[in-house]
């Protein structure tokens, strides 16, 4: 390597050197310089309480009552209020008195208290335990059909069926009435039913409520006298096939040839006293008595159940 050359490349690893000093001593300088503190805590708001001492308040003057004159006294004439004259300055001056010193009043008595200990101060009320109403889910739709004020829904529409009983298709349930007006509930039919109604049933039925117990309390109420009827007209037909029924024993006994009349007697007498003390119980003694009069007249039957 020629002399030029070895001068060039001696500058270029001064110039190196140099450059690795001066960033070494840089880091150095930055890591002793203090850095900012952290935050100790996120989401914290620093609160600063000042205690300041009310104004003090002046104490009331009292008001300045004159006596009244003594009689026995001469009266003074008032004095005059045209401006006096200034002071000579050889008059001396009359020294001013000083009042005491008036005590501080009640207002003026601040307590010191620590900011800390009444921002800390809270009161925390201990809930009890909630009642049974409390517990219940509330329901918002109960009692709306009974106003008056709001428009009256119109009763169910029953279809009747061949078998004497009547049906009736809702979105929520199926109702079947017996002929005796008895009613039969079939949840397991929905118009238009979705997962979420069936979610919210099961999610109802496991705090032991009803999910339609308004839809079936207007099932109830608007056939209420319809189902009343077919009662009556079920249990009508009911006590004419049974007194229909017991006609044909009351004649089989006395028609009966390996019986005699003490015998059927006895069978028309206990058949008299089994029956019932209500008004089936009522209409089958008549028959009865009525049978008895016709087809055997010689059975007394007792008189205390007639």
């Amino acid at each position: 390597m020629s002399p030029r050359g070895r001068e060039q490349a001696g500058r270029w690893i001064v110039l190196l050197v140099a450059s690795l000093v001066a960033h070494v001593v840089v880091l150095s300088t930055l890591s002793t310089v203090p850095s900012k503190p952290a935050i100790a805590r996120l989401n914290a708001i620093d609160v600063t309480f000042t205690v300041t001492a009310p104004p003090p308040r002046e104490a009331p003057v009292p008001p300045v009552t004159t006596p009244p004159p003594d009689p026995t006294k001469p009266a003074l004439a008032k004095r005059s209020k045209r401006p006096r004259p200034p002071l000579s300055p050889d008059r001396p001056t009359p020294a001013a008195t000083s009042a005491p010193p008036l005590a501080p009043s009640k207002a003026e008595l601040v307590p010191n208290l620590d900011p800390a200990s009444a921002a800390r101060a809270f009161i925390i009320f201990q809930p009890t335990t909630p009642s049974a109403a409390e517990t219940e889910a509330p329901n918002h739709f109960e009692g709306v059909g009974s106003k008056h004020y709001l428009s009256r829904r119109e009763p169910p529409k029953l279809r009747p069926r061949q078998d004497g009983t009547y049906h009736f298709k809702g979105h929520a349930f199926k109702a079947i009435v017996e002929q005796d007006g008895s009613v039969t509930f079939d949840e397991g039919y929905k118009q238009g039913a979705t997962i979420s109604f069936d979610l919210s049933d099961r999610l109802m039925r496991r705090r032991g409520e009803d999910p339609y117990r308004v839809e079936k309390r207007w099932f109830m109420e608007g056939t209420e006298e319809f189902r009343q009827e077919l009662f009556e007209r079920w249990r009508a037909k009911r006590t004419m096939l049974a007194l229909r029924k017991l006609r044909g024993r009351l004649l089989r006994i006395s028609e009966d040839g390996s019986l005699n009349d003490r015998q059927k007697a006895a069978r028309v007498v206990a058949m008299f006293q089994d029956t019932a003390n209500d008004e089936a119980g009522g209409a089958a003694r008549s028959t009865i008595v009525e049978f008895v009069t016709e087809r055997m007249p010689a059975i007394e039957l007792p008189n205390y159940l007639r």
